[in-house]
């Protein structure tokens, strides 16, 4: 085994790989080695050897040792981005060097002002070599021995890396997928290093091929000296046992970006390296697919259940207005740059106008008009767009496909709440084709008769804007999500909504009869009349009971035998909270952080989060503010936290399980939560807790957070209950925990195995089913020999067939949905502790969540 010291090849402050801020050189994905924060601006060579390649970019080279151990030298942080600018290579691929000879220079000034770190990395890339004797932590001068390499023969410094494509891929199984790179700095070292992350394990080859190269995808610096680019068209070819699955599921991995943000409409700059294309044909309506076929109309008196999603709680009578949107055909030849682009911008302009107006006449929600505000100088799509209009083609051919290529792109990320954002890209599409053919702002559902229930592929926020009072009786939309801003609108009118009713949706003629829940996710198609009137009659009382319920909603919570109850609001936002106060929340129970990290290209810092939470409790007024750290992963990737691809994300990285992965995040996190005042309002909840270890590490964390701010007073961690393992040993984790709070929405699905994403069993999912029921009763029984207050935060405290059952199984604290706390509240006021312990107890014997809810209803009628 052959062993060489490799010299420092920049003077400065010399530290380990896992100080570094960028995850995947901080978590080893790159490889071994170490870090220094320069005080130079020359970057030497560590070694004898062979410059194997200078990345097109100039920020990094990589040098192979006589031994073969291929030595990455990477200056900066997010430096692929300068393009270049600042960097000067002296050297090339294929150049014999010496040690200490001069690879690159760099402007420390510019580049320091424009990366996000000068911290630099020296790192062995390649299998089969280790690396000790790291010289860190001290003040280190270049040509200082830094490190020592073992491993490899003088027989493996002549691999090839980077090779001609030859097509030659050997004998056995094969498999190929053409994809192309949406990544906008190509395959630079963290996007590398995720690719060969995800290929090592495969016992054959995998091969990427760009242009005229070809690069071996276990190799980190094999596929940097590919030089690809953005729009680059790869070939990825797998030789082994199920290399065509092998070949897809890389191509999948490149298509999501490999942690770096993906540029939507890379796409069409594909083959930007060849001869220019004509651009590509507009894209075709979307048709129904063959195994989807919506059928006639339902006949007048046929009465049908469709089942969805609850999206806004409610319950109303109307009739059918049909808002579902048939693709719009328009011309592709247009009649010049110079008539097409002007008419464009006119569009653009009047759509800005109209959403600032939307904004005046929702002022409470005008952030959301502000995101499409945003969208709309999105260079992407307008560039995209212009483009297009150059190239010969109309305006509205050009803004149509443009903005259909981003929301694809977005429509297909794995986070949901990411997803949804296509739904604005799709409004302003229409908003802009509106605009461009000469009528006037879209009126939205300004014109609807009253109690009208519009039906709709998905309603987009500029429907919503300008809805006069008491027109809108209740939403149904065949597609969209429970979180997307035109149901965060919904919600704000207060419109029953229920979503993911499909395509039989569409079956339902204008002018139907019908009655839209909320509480169930249902929608009943011509319902026989006495239905109709009762329902009508239910509505009426319910309506005035709730006005009556909000004049004392701002009193605590007590049974009609005096038993406390808490009831508290779950927040999403700032500008949630004055509103919950106003309902009666006696607090916040769920604080979900992911507005801060969602939709953004890093992370928030402390400051940005102390600010945040500190507004939060300071409109709450001294109210308990319980903060959840992070949930993220699984289906809620962000894209400046590389995590691994994975099969099943629902059971892999998520939760707390990320938080300790990326300890300094939590640790951020952490710090903003302890520095609120005042000093004990703030509550800190764990998500996904599966055993008491992984509550007990963040404890110690935010012992020695506490410690570091010189904050004498505890504060109190609490464990979410959303694992079924969790609620089993709830006894062992309330040893460790000062409270508990029951996620029913995770649970559920974890209970039932049904995806609570998946629309084909969504609708089944029911929190109330007898097993979930019973592994609550588990987890507050395991409380109880710890005095632990469990809460439940998840969508079943908003539901309130469920509160009588939560309170019988023991539960003291709700945390709802701010919409119905008033209602919630005054209904809890007339229970009795002995009623609830005994339908809870006649639950847990049934068999179905249908014979739960049979059970309450007839409990309590007025429900």
């Amino acid at each position: 085994m052959t062993a060489i010291t490799l010299a420092t090849p920049l003077a400065g402050w010399a530290m380990p790989l896992s100080e570094v801020p960028d995850p995947a050189f901080a978590q080893g994905l790159v490889g071994t080695g170490m870090a220094i924060d320069p005080t130079v601006n020359e970057l030497r060579s560590p070694c004898d050897g062979t410059v194997l390649s200078v990345h097109r970019a100039r920020h990094a080279c990589t040098v192979r040792t006589a031994s073969g151990a291929e030595v990455l030298l990477h200056l900066g942080v997010d430096t692929v981005g300068l393009n270049g600018e600042g960097f000067t290579a002296h050297v090339q691929d294929g150049q014999s060097v010496k040690t200490g000879d001069r690879l690159i220079s760099f402007d420390m000034d510019l580049v320091g002002s424009r990366a996000q770190s000068l911290v630099s990395m020296m790192v062995v890339v390649n299998d089969g070599y280790t690396v000790d004797g790291l010289s860190v932590d001290r003040e280190i001068a270049a040509g200082d021995a830094a490190m020592t390499v073992r491993g490899g023969s003088s027989a493996d410094a002549g691999l090839p890396v980077a090779a001609p494509d030859s097509g030659e891929e050997g004998s056995g199984e094969t498999g190929e997928r053409s994809v192309v790179l949406p990544i906008a700095s190509g395959l630079h070292a963290r996007p590398a290093a995720a690719l060969v992350a995800a290929t090592k394990a495969y016992p054959g080859t995998v091969t990427i091929h760009c242009r005229d190269r070809r690069a071996n995808a276990k190799s980190v610096v094999a596929l940097m000296g590919l030089g690809t680019m953005l729009g680059d068209r790869l070939t990825v070819r797998a030789a082994g046992p199920g290399a065509q699955d092998m070949a897809e599921s890389i191509a999948v991995l490149i298509e999501g970006g490999l942690g770096d943000p993906v540029v939507a409409g890379a796409a069409a700059g594909a083959g930007s390296q060849a001869a220019p294309a004509a651009p590509p044909a507009a894209p075709a309506p979307a048709q129904p697919a063959a195994e989807e076929e919506v059928g006639p109309p339902f006949a007048p008196g046929e009465e049908v259940l469709l089942k969805g999603t609850i999206a806004v709680p409610g319950q109303a009578v109307g009739t059918v207005v049909r808002r579902f949107r048939s693709a719009v055909r328009v011309v592709e030849q247009g009649a010049g740059p110079d008539i097409e682009e002007p008419r464009l911008r006119r569009a653009l302009e009047q759509v800005v106008a109209s959403l600032a107006h939307s904004a005046q006449r929702m002022p409470e929600h005008a952030a959301i008009f502000q995101a499409h505000r945003e969208l709309l100088d999105d260079p992407e799509l307008l560039d995209g767009a212009l483009a297009d209009i150059r190239a010969g083609k109309s305006a509205e051919w050009s803004w149509q496909r443009t903005a259909r290529l981003q929301a694809d792109t977005l429509a297909a990320l794995a986070d949901p709440r990411m997803a949804e954002r296509a739904a604005d890209l799709r409004d302003l599409e229409q908003q802009v084709l509106t605009a461009l053919s000469g009528k006037g702002p879209d009126v939205g559902l300004a014109e609807l008769p009253a109690g009208s229930i519009v039906l709709a592929d998905e309603i987009l926020p500029s429907d919503l804007a300008g809805v006069p009072a008491g027109r809108l009786a209740g939403i149904g939309m065949a597609h969209g999500g429970p979180t997307s801003h035109a149901v965060i609108l919904a919600a704000a009118l207060g419109v029953p909504t229920v979503v993911a009713l499909a395509r039989q949706a569409e079956r339902v003629p204008d002018g139907a009869p019908v009655v839209i829940d909320g509480n169930r996710g249902e929608l009943l198609v011509f319902p026989p009349e006495d239905t109709l009137a009762a329902t009508r009659t239910a509505v009426a009382a319910r309506t005035a009971r709730r006005e009556e319920n909000r004049l004392t909603s701002r009193e605590e919570c007590r049974m009609a035998d005096g038993t406390r109850i808490e009831v508290f609001a779950n927040l999403g936002r700032v500008s949630d909270a004055p509103g919950a106060v106003v309902e009666g929340a006696e607090g916040c129970g769920l604080l979900r952080t992911e507005f801060l990290f969602l939709e953004r290209q890093s992370a928030p810092t402390e400051d940005e989060q102390y600010q945040q939470y500190q507004q939060i409790a300071d409109a709450l007024e001294g109210r308990p503010l319980v903060i959840r750290t992070l949930d993220v992963g699984g289906d809620k990737p962000l894209s400046y936290l590389p995590l691994p691809k994975e099969e099943n994300p629902v059971l892999g990285l998520r939760g707390v399980r990320v938080g300790l992965r990326e300890p300094e995040l939590l640790r951020a996190q952490i710090r903003a939560i302890l520095r609120v005042k005042p000093v004990g309002v703030c509550r800190i909840m764990v998500p996904m807790i599966a055993s008491p270890s992984e509550l007990q590490a963040v404890r110690a964390m935010v012992d020695e957070e506490r410690a570091k701010l010189g904050r004498t007073e505890p504060i109190e961690l609490g464990a979410m209950i959303e694992v079924p393992a969790a609620a089993l040993i709830a006894d062992r984790i309330g040893a460790v925990a000062d409270f508990l709070s029951i996620g029913t929405n995770d649970l559920t699905q974890y209970v039932l195995a049904m995806d609570r994403g998946n629309p084909h069993v969504a609708a089944q999912l029911d929190a109330l089913h007898p097993g979930v029921l019973r592994l609550i009763r588990l987890a507050v029984m395991g409380a109880k020999t710890h005095d632990r207050v469990v809460a439940v935060c998840g969508g079943s405290a908003s539901d309130p067939m469920a509160a009588p059952l939560l309170i019988g199984l023991g539960v003291t604290e709700l945390s709802a949905t701010p919409a119905v706390i008033a209602d919630l509240k005054a209904f809890i006021r007339t229970l009795r502790m002995e009623d609830c312990r005994r339908v809870a107890e006649a639950a847990l014997g049934t068999d179905s969540a249908d014979e739960v809810r049979r059970l309450v209803a007839e409990s309590w009628p007025a429900l």
